[in-house]
Formats: C-alpha cells, structure tokens, sequence
C-alpha cells in the first residue's frame, strides 16, 4: 500500500493561481528629447480581471542615463476596473544618444519599453535646449515645469502666497541670444500675473529688459535689444488675486 507521502509525489505539480492582475504599459516605444523639461508619459496600466477587490503594485527600473518621475506605482482595483497612471520619463542634457530599456514589473508579469534619447534639434525653441530649470518655489501640482514643457494645460505655481518676488528661471550650457520672451499666464479674473520684469544674465549681474505692470492679459510678448546670455527668468511681483500667487503657464524665449 503506498503512503501518502508517495501519492503525493505522483500527482502532477500544481499550477500557479493566474495573477489576478493585467499589466500594460503604452506606448511600445518611448522616444525622448533630452533636457529636464522634456520629459514624456509611459502610461502604466493595471486592471484587476477577478472577482474580488486588490491590491496592485508595479515597479519600474531603468538604467542611470535615464530619470523616472516614480519607480513604484500602487493601487487598490475594484473587480473589473483598470487604473492608468502617468509615469514622467526624461534624459538630462548632455546624456548620449541611444536607446535604454524602462523595465515594469508586476507579479509575474514584466513588460521592457525601449526609450530612444536624442538631443533637440538645433531649430527647436530655445526653451525647449534649456539644460536647466529651476524656480524660488512649487507645488507637487504646479512643477517647475509645467512653464517649460509646451503644455498648453500644465503651468507652474510658487508656493508661497502673497509672498514676493518670486522667480522661474531657465539656464542654457552655452550662450544663447534671446530679443523675446513671451510669458503666458492666466487670465486675471483665475489669478494670472499682473507684475513681473524680464531678466537676462550679463556681466555678472541680472538685468532688467523688460517691465510689465498692471496686466490682465493671459499672453505677453515682451522685445527687447538682442542679448547674449547663458540664463533667463521671469521675476514675478504680484497677480491678480486670488491668493495673490505666481502662475505661469509657459515661457518661451527667442
């Protein structure tokens, strides 16, 4: 009479429970242009294909040459339901040109996204060659580039109300010439910016090209004598309520 530790052996092994968990991740190819502000979406998705609520995690990896907004994405899915998230991806300036792979797992489930990386072109708006972009403050909602990203919905907000100056500043590796800076912002009756001065880096010293006092408009086109400079940035003195907060939408400079 054979055991029961020797049936056992002879059943067939068992199969793992199917992962109550669907991952995808679009798009299947993610080309980017290096630069801090030009980053672009992987939208990870996750959908819960049983019966029951869970939990879902997925976790992305990628190479140095390569900066993730997050590398855990985490949720609870009710039966049927699907939850994509965005997951910001960029290349600083300077990083190779190549491809790299973005990597998201979840469970037993692995999807390797190739990321191609190219530097701008040398005719794209200078805003967008910008090596750097930095701000005297932001929100997790309003980022330091949400005025340098082209978006026409994002924009950046400083975190300190009612508190001023305030600054958004873009700096180039090499020297750029810059006679225009336009600056988008909101409407006033939404709290868009009523004063600011355009400034360029010369001699050591920021300086004043331009002044804007007393807008209400949601685009301004400020001109001035052609400069040579390696920094820009908008000095923002006060908005049209609401909080009294700094809001730009988009800098473009030319």
């Amino acid at each position: 009479m054979k055991t029961i530790a020797a049936l056992l052996c002879a059943l067939p092994p068992a199969s793992p429970a199917p992962d109550p968990v669907h991952l995808a991740v679009d798009p299947k190819n993610l080309p980017i242009t290096t630069g801090q502000c030009n980053a672009r979406n992987l939208s990870v998705r996750l959908s819960n294909t049983s019966g029951q609520p869970v939990y879902a995690d997925a976790h992305l990896s990628a190479p140095p040459a390569l900066h993730l907004q997050r590398t855990l994405v985490s949720t609870w899915l009710s039966p049927g339901y699907t939850r994509a998230v965005p997951v910001r991806v960029s290349a600083a300036t300077g990083t190779p040109a190549g491809t790299r792979l973005v990597r998201v797992s979840s469970g037993g489930q692995r999807v390797d996204v190739p990321v191609t990386v190219t530097a701008p072109a040398t005719s794209a708006p200078l805003t967008s060659r910008a090596a750097r972009v930095t701000a005297s403050s932001f929100r997790a909602v309003t980022p330091i580039c949400g005025a340098a990203d082209g978006d026409p919905v994002s924009l950046w907000a400083d975190s300190t109300n009612r508190r001023w100056p305030d600054w958004h500043q873009l700096d180039w590796d090499v020297g750029i010439t810059a006679s225009r800076v336009d600056v988008v912002t909101l409407p006033a009756a939404q709290g868009g910016l009523r004063d600011w001065d355009v400034q360029v880096w010369a001699d050591g010293a920021w300086q004043t090209v331009a002044a804007v006092r007393g807008n209400t408009a949601a685009r301004v086109n400020s001109t001035f004598t052609p400069r040579v400079t390696k920094a820009v940035r908008i000095l923002t003195l006060a908005g049209n309520g609401l909080g009294d907060q700094s809001r730009i939408v988009e800098v473009a400079v030319s």
